[in-house]
């Protein structure tokens, strides 16, 4: 069982910040991740002009191939063969390195967008959100425990486990605080304030455990 948020105010209203600062942290690195990205990949432009000087090259050649006079021995051979060789050497060739650079480019945008935004947000998503998974199993757990109690009208006898683990878990702080007389209540099955204790450490309100039962009075008799 998971539960989101602990029952107290305060302690529901620290983790709801700090979910909502992870998730703004996550989303301006991720945003500014995004930026550097389209700022690289802007320079693409550089890499479609060598492109298209090469196309345009390319369309120079192709009008000089065609308006190249045919039947002239030697002579038509030697501009047709003159305008391969500049077309090879550099309108392909342009053409070529500027699908490269382009490609290039793409490549170090998503490396230098990658690099910029995944190592901040993993350094505070990945153990804030392994503490939250960690912190939503305990409250999950603390609460199916109080449900079955209850459930089974087994309270006193669940007051009893949680006060036991008060005093093995909870600090001198913590136990003082919860009662006044620690050993006297373990000693005297007093088990209310320091069950409480335990529940709100385990970030449960305790009403939801089923109040003691109040021991039978008898019956008065008029004599």
């Amino acid at each position: 069982m998971i539960k989101l948020y602990p029952d107290r105010t305060f302690p529901a209203f620290l983790r709801v910040l700090g979910d909502l600062i992870t998730l703004a942290w996550t989303v301006a690195w991720g945003a500014l991740g995004w930026l550097v990205y389209r700022t690289v990949l802007g320079l693409q432009v550089i890499a479609d002009g060598i492109t298209s000087t090469g196309t345009t090259f390319n369309a120079w050649i192709d009008s000089f191939r065609n308006a190249v006079p045919g039947g002239i021995p030697l002579l038509t051979q030697f501009l047709l063969d003159t305008a391969d060789a500049l077309r090879r050497y550099s309108g392909d060739s342009l053409v070529s390195a500027g699908h490269q650079v382009h490609d290039a480019i793409l490549q170090l945008a998503i490396v230098l967008a990658v690099l910029v935004a995944v190592p901040p947000i993993l350094l505070v998503l990945v153990p804030y959100g392994a503490w939250r998974w960690r912190d939503m199993h305990e409250i999950g757990a603390a609460l199916a425990f109080v449900r079955i109690a209850s459930m089974t009208g087994r309270a006193d006898q669940a007051r009893a486990v949680l006060a036991y683990r008060a005093v093995s878990t909870l600090s001198f702080r913590q136990l003082m605080s919860a009662s006044a007389d620690p050993v006297g209540d373990i000693a005297e099955h007093r088990y209310e304030r320091l069950a409480d204790a335990m529940l709100w450490r385990a970030g449960l309100d305790p009403s939801r455990l089923a109040p003691p039962e109040l021991p039978e009075l008898p019956a008065h008799r008029d004599d």
